[in-house]
C-alpha cells in the first residue's frame, strides 16, 4: 500500500510549497513542511540526526530527536505512508516526484539540446520557496536561482540563433526580472529586440539599464552592449 501512495505523490518547492496526492492537494502544518523540504534538499534521503540538529539547532540533540519524531507522527497519513522512516534515516524514496529535481534535468536539457517543454520552462521562472526566512535554505536557493538563470539565457541565445527573436526577448527578460543587474541578460534582451528591428526598444533598454548600473554600482556598461545600441543607431 505504501508503495502505491508514493508513486501518486508529488512535491513542490519551486513557488509555493504543495504536496498532491493524485490531482488532490494534502494540508501539511508548517513543520512538515519544513521536514519535507530538507529532506528533498539532502538528496531525498537524511540521518534524523542531520535532519534534527539542522530544523531545531538551538535544542539538545535528545530534545531535537524528539521533535523530529513528534512532527513525523503528525504528517498527514498518506505522507507518513510513503516515507521510510526505519533505522536512523528519513527518505522520501524514488517514487516522489519533486519538482526542484525536474528542473535541474530541465536545466541540463536547455544546454544540451536549447529547450525545454512548457511545463518546465514556467517552472525556470519560480525561485526555491522565496517566501520562505529560512538559514539553511539559503545556499540551495542561490545555486537553484543561478542554475535557473544560466538555463533561461541558453534558451534565449538557441531562440535567437534559430530566429525566434521575439521569443528570445520574452525569455531573457524573464533572466532580467530576476536579476535586474545582469548584464548577460540585458545583452540578450538587447540583441534579440535588435534581431526583432525594434532599434528604439535597444536604446531604451539600453539607457535604462546605463542608468540602473551608475545608480546601483557606479559602473558603466559593457563594450559588447555599447556595439550592440550602435548597431541600432546604425
Amino acid at each position: 500500500m505504501a508503495e502505491r501512495l508514493a508513486m501518486a505523490l508529488a512535491l513542490s518547492l519551486l513557488g509555493r510549497f504543495s504536496v498532491h496526492h493524485d490531482d488532490d492537494a494534502v494540508d501539511v502544518a508548517p513543520a512538515g513542511q519544513q521536514l519535507l523540504a530538507l529532506t528533498a534538499l539532502l538528496g531525498g534521503s537524511a540521518q534524523r540526526s542531520r535532519l534534527a540538529g539542522t530544523l531545531w539547532p538551538e535544542r539538545s540533540e535528545t530534545r531535537s530527536l524528539s521533535n523530529l519524531r513528534g512532527v513525523l507522527w503528525r504528517l498527514p497519513e498518506v505522507i507518513r505512508s510513503a516515507l521510510s522512516t526505519r533505522d536512523t534515516a528519513v527518505s522520501l524514496g524514488p517514487d516522489w516526484r519533486v519538482d526542484l529535481a525536474d528542473v535541474a534535468r530541465a536545466a541540463e536539457r536547455a544546454h544540451v539540446e536549447g529547450e525545454v517543454d512548457a511545463h518546465h520552462r514556467q517552472l525556470l521562472h519560480r525561485d526555491l520557496l522565496p517566501d520562505w526566512d529560512t538559514d539553511w535554505l539559503l545556499v540551495t536557493r542561490e545555486r537553484h536561482r543561478q542554475l535557473r538563470l544560466h538555463a533561461l539565457e541558453e534558451l534565449a541565445r538557441h531562440e535567437l540563433e534559430c530566429g525566434n527573436a521575439l521569443d528570445a526577448v520574452d525569455t531573457a527578460m524573464a533572466a532580467l526580472s530576476a536579476e535586474p543587474l545582469r548584464e548577460s541578460a540585458q545583452l540578450l534582451v538587447l540583441r534579440a529586440h535588435l534581431a526583432a528591428g525594434n532599434r528604439s526598444s535597444v536604446i531604451r533598454e539600453f539607457e535604462r539599464f546605463r542608468d540602473l548600473l551608475k545608480r546601483e554600482l557606479d559602473v558603466d556598461p559593457s563594450r559588447q552592449m555599447i556595439d550592440t545600441v550602435e548597431q541600432a543607431h546604425r
